[in-house]
């Protein structure tokens, strides 16, 4: 996983399972790129465009102001404090309404899910309260800044850590249920197939098995299972336990082997994948966020 992925930002989307899963899977495999760095602008009167796509996205943060914004036939009069998330490949249009316009921060990035841009696998709230309107500011200066530091091995990296922490704001502040499938993620068989997963997480679960569950030829359902997913079905199950441990070490005080039959495993093997997977075994991980009183 690299550090541009947004998938703790999904643990604070709360939505109803098997969604929650599958929308966490998504973000993990999300790539975000920035495409011009962040600036605070203080819009002039004459500020204003008519209705049409971009090919990436943009990021605002309104410090003080007002305007209007349209996304499709949506439109939006965000507020000092509001988040705004204007889509890719989505038309879009904006104007100001009086002397008192925009003072903004702002930046525009590409977010990408494998070939698809985010736009097309998840639907997002286009305006939402940032929860600390202080801290989104200092996350897009934290943007600005790598992207003028002089450039070296490690400037990707950190001009791409900068903006996922931003992302992951915009994420944290929607609403709960607010980040959602798109009709067509929603209607494949994808949700299914997880939520399947998610409940037989306890029983050998083989290739072959999944397959004809969802009426597959093996070789078939992995090759459509990889390119959704990024991993094989091996691999997701894998992880899916894992999780499901942590969750169990993180918020119970059941015994260890209780939690490895749970999902699946061999006390011993399970110890040995959770520390491949997270970097650290069972025990530190409980001791992490359970600490003893």
């Amino acid at each position: 996983m690299t550090s541009t992925t947004a998938s703790a930002t999904a643990r604070s989307a709360v939505v109803t399972p098997p969604d929650a899963e599958l929308i966490r899977c998504h973000l993990d495999r999300c790539r975000l790129d920035l495409v011009v760095a962040a600036r605070i602008t203080k819009v002039h009167r004459e500020w204003s465009r008519p209705l049409q796509p971009d090919p990436f996205s943009r990021l605002y943060l309104i410090l003080e102001g007002e305007g209007r914004l349209a996304v499709g036939d949506q439109e939006l009069y965000p507020k000092p404090g509001d988040l705004c998330y204007l889509p890719a490949d989505t038309p879009v249009s904006y104007t100001t309404i009086s002397d008192d316009t925009f003072r903004k921060h702002w930046l525009h990035f590409s977010a990408l899910i494998g070939d698809w841009d985010i736009s097309e696998v998840l639907t997002m709230p286009y305006v939402v309260r940032s929860r600390a309107p202080e801290e989104a500011a200092a996350l897009f200066e934290q943007v600005g800044a790598a992207d003028r530091d002089p450039p070296g091995l490690a400037t990707p990296l950190r001009i791409r850590s900068a903006l996922a922490a931003l992302f992951a704001h915009y994420l944290d502040s929607a609403p709960p249920g607010s980040v959602r499938l798109t009709p067509q993620q929603k209607n494949g068989a994808l949700p299914e197939i997880v939520q399947y997963i998610e409940s037989n997480l306890t029983t050998p679960l083989t290739l072959d098995q999944l397959a004809a569950e969802f009426e597959y030829d093996p070789n078939t359902f992995v090759r459509y299972f990889r390119s959704q997913f990024g991993l094989s079905p091996k691999q997701y199950i894998k992880r899916a336990r894992i999780e499901r441990a942590q969750r169990e070490l993180a918020t119970t005080t059941r015994p260890m082997e209780e939690i490895a039959a749970e999902v699946g495993m061999e006390q011993s093997y399970f110890s040995k994948v959770f520390r491949q997977i997270t970097s650290v075994t069972p025990s530190v991980y409980r001791r992490m966020y359970r600490p003893s009183k």
